[in-house]
């Protein structure tokens, strides 16, 4: 199934909010992809509710169903370190071209919350990793995670410190 990006609705959760049950639902059909998968590190209910409390989450409405999301922990404002947590897309979505625009917004709203870097994890090296690295992340290091996963923690440079001075 095909899906044209420019008729799908982006959104931001504050400005318009999506019901927690929308969110789970969503979460439950994409969370079997993550190393290991989001049930397995949380209880999703108290996940889903955290990500809505929390953090900064752009969606990708197509009708009433959520398609696609990304969730950035936009809080740190000692350190200004913002941590996109979850980024996922639906299987029938993928290949749309909504990725890059939600990336955006994700970036976006790390920007305008005052966030100097964007960090995200990833444990794959194929087409997600070099979709990180065209986006503007870099690879700051390999380690491996608790579940024995080796993981990669990137980082994009958002805004740069010096410009808060002024």
């Amino acid at each position: 199934m095909s899906h044209e990006v420019q008729t799908l609705a982006f959104h931001h959760h504050r400005d318009r909010a999506v019901s927690p049950e929308a969110f789970l639902r969503f979460i439950e059909q994409v969370e079997k992809e993550f190393e290991p998968p989001l049930s397995q590190q949380h209880h999703l209910p108290d996940y889903v509710d955290k990500l809505l409390r929390l953090a900064e989450v752009n969606y990708v409405l197509d009708g009433d169903r959520v398609v696609a999301a990304i969730a950035c922990y936009a809080n740190d404002h000692e350190h200004h370190n913002a941590y996109a947590t979850f980024i996922g897309v639906l299987p029938d979505y993928r290949g749309s071209g909504i990725a890059r625009p939600l990336l955006s917004r994700g970036i976006e709203s790390c920007r305008q919350a005052g966030m100097h870097n964007l960090r995200a994890r990833t444990w794959h090296r194929g087409k997600i990793l070099a979709f990180y690295e065209e986006m503007g992340f870099v690879v700051e290091r390999v380690e491996t995670n608790e579940w024995g996963v080796e993981s990669l923690q990137l980082n994009m440079v958002l805004n740069d410190p010096s410009d808060d001075a002024r």
